[in-house]
């Protein structure tokens, strides 16, 4: 008998690219104040409104000129130096030293607030072991010492104090290797102000929005900060001029939004070992890391991760062009414990939990109509229907009400059951577009939701960015579905009159969304009642799911324990949510 004929395998299917047509684009004068009406939805987080507020003070046209030796002599003024450099004083640098500047510093220490601890170690830190310097120019009771000293400084930093432009200051502290420029106002580096023996030079928060007014750095420079500035896609053309010394090189938290052209000239540094990208918009592209690693073998870290040989992907390996420009936005409810139980609904009714999410980023193209009404509901855009079509409510709402003794305008105690809060949902209410829910579950000990519970197709990799840039609100809603009758055969209206729908939110809770890491599949959150808080902790870098829950309390066993039984937990008996947001990338 003639062996059997190998099977043959059907070829996988070429993978179709999305359109342009379907990216998510917005002309600039398609809705009048569309941005500003979007921003207003938006509930960022501490670093989402730190970096917006720097960014609003960089685009101001009015920004005084302020050179680097009056912003060094500025930050002296404001330091503890002050008072050891002024020639003109009237204490001797002893009685400085052994009453001003204890004094300066016991009352930071015990009387200042967290804030002003912050600002005075940044007014003071112009360069390490300040008070040594001070310390020997006291010895001598010599100024001039302090001041010799000063000039021969390894670090020196100018931050914070609205400088804007370098002069030939910095090449008097010619043993420089590290200086600091961060938070200021800066928008062009001319390397003949900088001395020729720097190693690091720190720009982070500035107004540089192109490399191509970074010019003639030191040819021996190793580091490179450029975090939070303007930076673009456009902007970095102009990587090639950088000093092939680099080894690390800081563009995270700017604006860069195509990764193949970064890579591109990031490909010509050919000491580059250290590179930091989060925080742009082509870093939550689904094929972010792989490609990364990929054009750039001599990466050591990524994002202040270390890369391992597992995270590299055949050196063959060449991304879609749709992994590079979107990815999928990814939520899942790991389990919610110990919901209070409601109470047994009647007859044909069904009660259910789900979780909704906003977010305000998403979708924006078809929000674009929504946004004239500012988010409120469409009722009154709809054509008015017909006096039988509708019941304002159906007699099972009402009994159900009459029952609970609540009614409108009515005045709730804090003691009232929760599950005789709920409300009507109107069938008629059009939600906005960027309102998303997970599936419906009854009720459990244990509640476990669909995994990815929410799975969002993300098109606009600037709003994916910053939505881990905001605090993402999420709401555990009770339901209970109350069929409606049949309308009578012989009515005009023959047809199934839509279902009576009410609701009441459980818990309201706020997840703090963080940068995101590449090797991190997702951010988890832990949330429970006994917080007394709507804040959900962040988890770090742990992993939620790998929890194990038992329903039975435990017992102590005798003799040797169970590891698996030693694994599990008891559950919980308050309210307690488990939470996941992440992207979904190539691995």
């Amino acid at each position: 008998m003639p062996p059997k004929a190998a099977a043959k395998v059907a070829a996988p299917a070429a993978r179709l690219q999305i359109s342009d047509s379907s990216l998510v684009y917005l002309a600039e004068d398609a809705v009048e104040g569309f941005q500003d009406r979007l921003d207003q939805c938006v509930d960022w987080n501490i670093r989402g409104t730190a970096i917006r507020h720097h960014l609003e003070l960089c685009r101001r046209e009015d920004i005084p000129t302020l050179k680097f030796t009056d912003a060094l002599n500025n930050k002296i003024k404001n330091s503890i130096l002050h008072g050891f450099l002024d020639e003109h004083s009237t204490l001797t640098l002893q009685e400085h030293w052994e009453t001003l500047l204890p004094m300066a510093i016991w009352d930071n220490e015990n009387c200042g607030v967290e804030e002003a601890k912050t600002c005075f170690r940044s007014v003071n830190n112009i360069t390490d072991n300040l008070l040594h310097l001070i310390k020997d120019a006291v010895k001598a009771n010599n100024r001039q010492v302090l001041k010799k000293h000063l000039k021969t400084v390894h670090v020196l930093r100018v931050n914070d104090i609205q400088m804007t432009d370098l002069d030939r200051g910095v090449k008097k502290y010619p043993k420089l290797v590290t200086l600091n420029l961060c938070g200021n106002y800066i928008s062009n580096v001319d390397g003949e102000m900088l001395a020729k023996g720097i190693r690091l030079l720190e720009m982070q928060a500035n107004r540089i929005a192109t490399l191509e007014n970074v010019r003639e750095l030191p040819q021996d420079l190793l580091y490179l900060g450029l975090a939070k500035n303007m930076l673009t896609t456009e902007g970095i053309l102009h990587i090639s001029i950088l000093p092939k010394s680099l080894t690390v090189l800081d563009l995270s938290d700017n604006d860069i939004y195509d990764l193949e052209p970064l890579l591109e000239q990031l490909a010509l540094l050919p000491n580059l070992t250290g590179l930091q990208l989060a925080g742009n918009p082509c870093s939550v592209c689904c094929a972010y890391a792989r490609t990364t690693l990929t054009k750039l073998p001599r990466l050591r870290w990524l994002d202040n991760r270390q890369v391992l040989p597992t995270d590299r992907a055949d050196e063959n390996f060449e991304p879609h062009p749709d992994d590079l420009r979107s990815a999928y936005f990814v939520f899942t409810v790991i389990r919610i414990m110990s919901a209070p139980i409601p109470p047994k609904p009647d007859k044909g009714a069904t009660g259910t939990f789900h979780v909704s999410l906003e977010l305000p980023l998403f979708d924006s193209v078809r929000r674009n109509f929504l946004m004239f009404r500012r988010y409120e509901s469409l009722t009154e855009l709809l054509p008015s229907p017909e006096d039988d079509f509708y019941e304002s409510i159906p007699s099972s709402v009402i009994s159900s009400k009459e029952k609970s003794g609540i009614f409108e305008g009515e005045a709730m105690s804090e003691e009232t059951d929760i599950f005789a809060r709920l409300e009507a949902k109107s069938s008629r209410i059009i939600e906005h577009f960027t309102l998303f829910e997970s599936n419906k579950v009854p009720w459990n000990k244990i509640m476990n939701f669909q995994e990815p519970t929410i799975r969002i197709f993300c098109p606009d990799l600037t709003a994916l960015r910053d939505t881990f840039r905001s605090n993402i609100t999420i709401k555990l809603i009770y339901s209970l579905n109350t069929p409606t009758k049949k309308p009578d055969k012989k009515s005009a209206m023959a047809i199934k009159q839509p279902p009576a729908d009410q609701q009441v939110t459980i818990a309201t809770i706020k997840c703090s969304l963080q940068t995101l890491d590449w090797s991190q599949v997702a951010q988890h959150f832990y949330w429970d009642d006994s917080l007394n808080t709507k804040e959900a902790m962040h988890w770090g870098d742990g992993d939620l799911s790998v929890i194990q829950y038992q329903l039975t309390p435990l017992k102590p066993t005798k003799g040797k324990e169970d590891a698996k039984e030693v694994a599990k937990q008891s559950i919980p008996e308050n309210l307690t949510c488990h939470f996941g947001f992440g992207i979904e990338t190539l691995r």
